[in-house]
């Protein structure tokens, strides 16, 4: 006789119905082995941290720029005269956003759900670690959409975008698939024009170039892994192994390739603070994890995106 599966669907605590044992007397059924797991999250654009503040509330940026030269006048007449170009190009910053993330850790309810052998403080920990994790993504996540809102109108001043895109949206081979020798080709070419002095890449056009070092490409996984490893890496000198340090992925499914000084982007953090509260008359604890953080792009630094056209597969 052939052997039948008995899969189901799993249940939620409210509908569960233990087992009974009728020759125990409707015994029953004990947790035969628990799993309690906590949920692990990165933020791969963490590259883009800046120092913590501990005082002050604005982020003054300043870059110092390059002089334009004049014609000479061999008279000497405004030799005496005072020089009115700016100097330096300065923008300011203080967007912060302030929240908090809150738990309730109850040890007398805790243990009540613990089976023999496992330990409700280490629960009772992830527990509350769980609050610096969902931290980290959510920061991750502000991130994103920050580069997202630096494409929009808006983003700069009324009509114009802070990340502006470079050149024409690359379209798709003859069967439909993004051509990745283009894409591959024009990424080259931007990170080599971030390298000279222009004003291409930056929105107030100062004159301005890009370390090495500075510049990192953030794109989807999906579109990375479409791409060769090997010329990636050509793109940096850089080897194979290297070459995470540079190419950042996001899991997002924007067919759209960042190509960023690290100095453009703003990510501040001037409140992290864990705080426990005890109510004794309920015999619990009130977690408190406080965030102040501020998100910006910054102007002065090149910055830019390539739209890519086709199927990723």
């Amino acid at each position: 006789m052939p052997i039948t599966n008995n899969f189901q669907p799993a249940q939620v605590g409210a509908s569960y119905t233990p087992n009974l044992y009728s020759s125990l007397d409707d015994m029953i059924g004990k947790i035969a082995h628990q799993i309690i797991k906590g949920i692990e999250t990165k933020d791969p654009l963490a590259v883009f941290d800046k120092v913590p503040v501990d005082n002050g509330d604005t982020i003054e940026q300043a870059i110092v720029k390059l002089i334009d030269a004049g014609a000479y006048d061999p008279t000497g007449a405004g030799a005496l005269t005072r020089e009115t170009a700016t100097s330096v190009a300065v923008r300011y910053f203080n967007n912060w956003q302030r929240h908090t993330y809150k738990k309730t850790i109850d040890m007398s309810i805790l243990r009540k759900v613990m089976t023999n052998g496992a330990s409700a403080e280490e629960v009772a920990d992830k527990i509350v670690s769980s609050m610096s994790r969902s931290r980290i993504h959510d920061k991750y996540k502000s991130l994103v959409a920050l580069l997202q809102w630096g494409r929009q109108v808006g983003s700069y001043d009324l009509s114009t975008a802070v990340i502006q895109k470079t050149g024409s949206t690359i379209s798709a081979g003859s069967d439909g698939r993004i051509d990745s020798k283009a894409i591959l080709r024009k990424l080259k070419n931007t990170i080599k024009g971030f390298g000279y002095v222009s004003t291409s890449y930056n929105v107030p056009a100062i004159k301005q170039s890009s370390a090495l070092d500075d510049i990192y490409v953030v794109m989807s996984y999906k579109l990375r892994n479409a791409l060769d490893v090997d010329e990636l890496a050509g793109v940096f000198n850089l080897e194979k192994d290297r070459i995470d340090a540079k190419i950042i992925e996001i899991d997002d499914d924007d067919a759209y390739i960042y190509v960023l000084d690290q100095n453009a982007i703003l990510d501040f953090t001037r409140l992290n603070e864990m705080v426990s509260q005890l109510n004794a008359d309920g015999l619990f604890y009130n977690y408190f994890l406080h965030i102040e953080d501020m998100f910006a792009v910054s102007p002065l630094f090149n910055t830019c995106y390539i739209e890519v056209a086709g199927t990723i597969e």
